[in-house]
């Protein structure tokens, strides 16, 4: 058995957040650890709310975690403020974890800011160093860069530019015109994953599930380059399994793919 940690935001929707990444692990044959960084009032349409847990009982749940079970790998999402961040930070350090996939995950799919502009610096300085892999999206591989990212060259120009904090860097393609693409450069290659566009509105979660099946895969001894291709395939079939749940973008369906429901 593989033990996946997962630290992230709650979803009260149920498609994004913890919920997702249990969703997947447990798709994956997984187990999922969970360390709850923030709670929200959410539904399909957009945020209403988020209440940030206490950096102190974060560390607690992690204490808890790692001190009874050492997880093969290390999902990272949702990290809503400087000081949550330097506690993550401070951990992965301490009890020296491993397999880091850091999505730094900072707007909500229905357009609310989670993360304040003045903790990007402490993500690119104290977390992303410790990634084995980072997953951001356009919109956050161009404020991680500083640069615009909405085409294929920029997605390189700023794959490589984030290389120089350290990780492997997977910038995902999904809102990208035309083609799906998602990219990885590992420091030497630029690795490019095509995929058709699925016609859907129901794609909540879909960072999500790609950053934690990524940590599924590495966990199970697969090179950061397979580990994208597997987590790129199995996301694209959890978008395909995706359903209606309320007035606004529907889940995807990690579950399905397996075979679960």
């Amino acid at each position: 058995m593989k033990y996946i940690l997962t630290i992230a935001g709650s979803d009260s929707s149920g498609g994004a957040g913890i919920q997702a990444d249990i969703k997947t692990v447990t798709s994956l044959g997984a187990h999922a650890l969970t360390v709850i960084t923030a709670v929200t009032a959410q539904n399909s349409t957009g945020i209403s709310g988020v209440h940030e847990l206490p950096a102190e009982f974060i560390a607690m749940q992690i204490e808890s975690v790692v001190r009874d079970v050492v997880p093969d790998s290390v999902k990272i999402g949702m990290l809503s403020s400087g000081r949550v961040i330097e506690t993550v930070a401070w951990a992965i350090k301490k009890y020296r974890l491993k397999n880091i996939v850091v999505d730094p995950v900072m707007r909500a799919s229905t357009g609310r800011d989670l993360v304040d502009a003045s903790s990007v610096a402490l993500l690119k300085n104290l977390l992303l160093p410790l990634a084995r892999v980072i997953t951001p999206n356009l919109h956050e591989a161009g404020i991680l860069a500083g640069c615009s990212v909405i085409n294929h060259d920029e997605m390189e120009l700023a794959a490589k530019e984030l290389k120089k904090l350290g990780p492997d860097v997977i910038i995902t393609g999904g809102h990208l015109e035309g083609m799906c693409m998602d990219i990885l450069y590992d420091g030497q290659d630029v690795h490019h994953f095509h995929g058709e566009r699925i016609a859907t509105e129901n794609t909540h979660g879909t960072g999500c599930v790609f950053s934690s099946s990524l940590a599924c895969f590495l966990a199970k001894g697969s090179n950061t380059a397979e580990a994208a291709r597997c987590a790129g395939e199995f996301t694209r079939r959890a978008i395909e399994n995706g359903y209606p749940c309320g007035r606004g973008a529907g889940p995807v369906s990690p579950l399905k793919v397996n075979g679960y429901i």
